[in-house]
């Protein structure tokens, strides 16, 4: 996880090559939700509010800014704009639309899920085109979390998936959802992001049943074979196991519990 920085903090030159798109600053602020980029910050403008956020041009992650920058024309009306990007002053910095919402809240009864339903849906219809990307293809994600390496290929596919559900990727603005943070952006089978979503839902208090039930809402994960679910919740459980082995915090510890409770719950 990226230590973030202040807005005060920032080198002067990257600033100006901030301004040099946006215009006169008025104020900036570090956004606290999330840790995977140093540079994450809310800028008033003349002309607005925007969101910037970036690493440093050599650093090994710089690989999902250009994940966030491939998805972005294809997730126009469910994503934040791109405004801009630029890699020079030794960074490389994305400027989005803002977007005034709040978290997504997953608990049983909430009204943002029918929102997530529905965000899920017009996500499923997006494929990425054919040739070369940024992507990392989800059976080479999950390939060391399977029994057999060649189980994976039941993930393949071209769909445009986003994979990382966390809430706080999901900004709920005038009773719409809108999907944030591409950097983990994956060519992969349509219904595995409703898979991943449902995780969300048991470790926010949905028993299993629930989260299935609300999964199956999504034709995709409706019409998938159950026994690739299966493999996906076994590469889940694994996966969750090495990072509360690697990192034995609260977040993480839930996250493998509730992985290890879907596998259960699919073998048996």
């Amino acid at each position: 996880m990226a230590k973030r920085l202040q807005w005060a903090d920032l080198p002067g030159s990257l600033i100006e090559s901030i301004t040099a798109r946006t215009g006169p600053i008025i104020s900036g602020h570090a956004v606290t939700d999330g840790k995977n980029s140093p540079l994450a910050a809310a800028l008033e403008t003349r002309d607005g509010r925007i969101f910037v956020k970036g690493l440093p041009s050599d650093h090994r992650m710089v690989i999902t800014q250009a994940r966030e920058a491939a998805a972005a024309p294809l997730v126009k009306g469910i994503s934040p704009a791109l405004l801009w990007q630029f890699d020079e002053a030794g960074w490389n910095v994305l400027g989005f639309e803002h977007i005034d919402g709040r978290s997504a809240h997953y608990r049983p009864g909430s009204p943002d899920i029918d929102l997530v339903v529905e965000l899920m849906q017009a996500l499923s219809a997006i494929e990425i085109p054919a040739g070369p990307g940024p992507w990392k293809p989800i059976q080479r994600r999950l390939r060391t979390y399977v029994d057999d390496p060649a189980d994976a290929v039941v993930f393949a596919g071209q769909s445009l998936t986003h994979t990382d559900w966390m809430p706080d990727n999901v900004l709920i603005s005038h009773g719409q959802a809108w999907l944030i943070d591409w950097a983990w952006a994956t060519p992969a089978q349509s219904w595995t992001d409703p898979a991943f979503w449902l995780l969300r839902l048991i470790a926010h208090g949905h028993t299993i049943t629930q989260a299935e039930t609300i999964a199956a809402r999504l034709p995709a994960y409706a019409a998938a074979d159950p026994e690739h679910v299966a493999v996906f919740a076994r590469a889940n459980r694994n996966m969750w196991n090495e990072i509360e082995r690697d990192h034995p915090i609260p977040w993480a510890q839930t996250m493998a519990a509730t992985a290890r409770a879907w596998a259960e719950h699919h073998r048996a």
